[in-house]
């Protein structure tokens, strides 16, 4: 399916491919970039930003030219979660075939931001969250999702829920359990409070923290990096044929995914598996990237 840039953007995503590299911006800034979702969104057929993200993230994930992704906000904000007011509530379960007891377990799974954060865990494209301000709620996991995550001096991340009377939600527990230190963990969540960009740095949550101005810059030699992985300068693999290893670096991305999900004795079945497939097309043939 080709990918509907235009419906998105209606819906308050830009996205676009530059040197191998897709870039999506989520674009909302009257709602400081939160995310609706159908039936209440602006893009086609009511379609929310968090529809168009999904949309996105397939495309680049399908897309064979794209070898690596980036998410990041626009107007000084990465996102502030879920929309909570947009038309119809928070929930994209039809009102008429909700199930009072269970509706919200049933549409976080079926609908919710399970669905994000899966989309960005199994692709095999690398994705980099540019965090260009604040990250509030789903905005945080959407970002803790990510494979790599460079944040803005001025970004913070928040897990809000206990100030709002929720639970964690987006995987948050997940994740933060194997991101940090289980008290650290629990400082993030049970205070509630903004953890500004420095200390995320320190804490080891994220990769780095830059400059404001040097945010994008920092991003895209990071995503430029890995679409023109080569081999090695010196060594016994040096001066080989130039491949293209988008896909090998995809693979990589998967072990590492998966082995925190799986035994000893599965990653090393997957590890087998993998050294069968050939490592990677030569540079500038069509390649087996999915």
């Amino acid at each position: 399916m080709a990918a509907d840039v235009e419906g998105w953007a209606q819906a308050g995503l830009r996205y676009e491919v530059v040197d191998a590299v897709a870039w999506l911006r989520l674009d909302r800034p009257e709602k400081r970039n939160a995310m609706d979702h159908y039936p209440g969104g602006a893009g086609p057929g009511g379609m929310g930003l968090r529809d168009a993200l999904l949309f996105a993230i397939h495309d680049a994930s399908e897309d064979k030219g794209v070898k690596a992704a980036v998410i990041t906000g626009t107007d000084g904000v990465f996102s502030a979660g879920a929309d909570l007011r947009q038309p119809g509530g928070a929930l994209e379960i039809p009102e008429e075939r909700r199930r009072t007891t269970t509706v919200a377990r049933d549409d976080g799974v079926l609908y919710g931001w399970y669905r994000l954060f899966e989309s960005i865990w199994r692709s095999e494209t690398p994705f980099i969250a540019a965090v260009n301000g604040p990250a509030v709620g789903g905005g945080c996991q959407l970002a803790l999702a990510c494979d790599l995550i460079y944040a803005s001096e001025n970004a913070t991340f928040w897990e809000i829920f206990g100030r709002v009377g929720l639970p964690l939600e987006g995987g948050a527990a997940w994740l933060l359990t194997r991101s940090l230190s289980l008290p650290l963990a629990k400082e993030m969540a049970l205070l509630a409070e903004p953890l500004p960009a420095r200390r995320a740095e320190a804490w080891r949550l994220i990769n780095g923290c830059v400059a404001a101005d040097r945010l994008e810059d920092t991003v895209r030699d990071v995503a430029q990096r890995l679409a023109t992985l080569g081999p090695p300068g010196a060594g016994p693999m040096a001066g080989g044929p130039r491949r293209d290893l988008s896909a090998r670096v995809g693979h990589i991305k998967a072990q590492l995914n998966g082995a925190w999900e799986q035994s000893m004795w599965q990653t090393f079945r997957e590890e087998a598996a993998l050294l069968n497939m050939p490592a990677g097309e030569p540079a500038g043939e069509p390649n087996a990237h999915p």
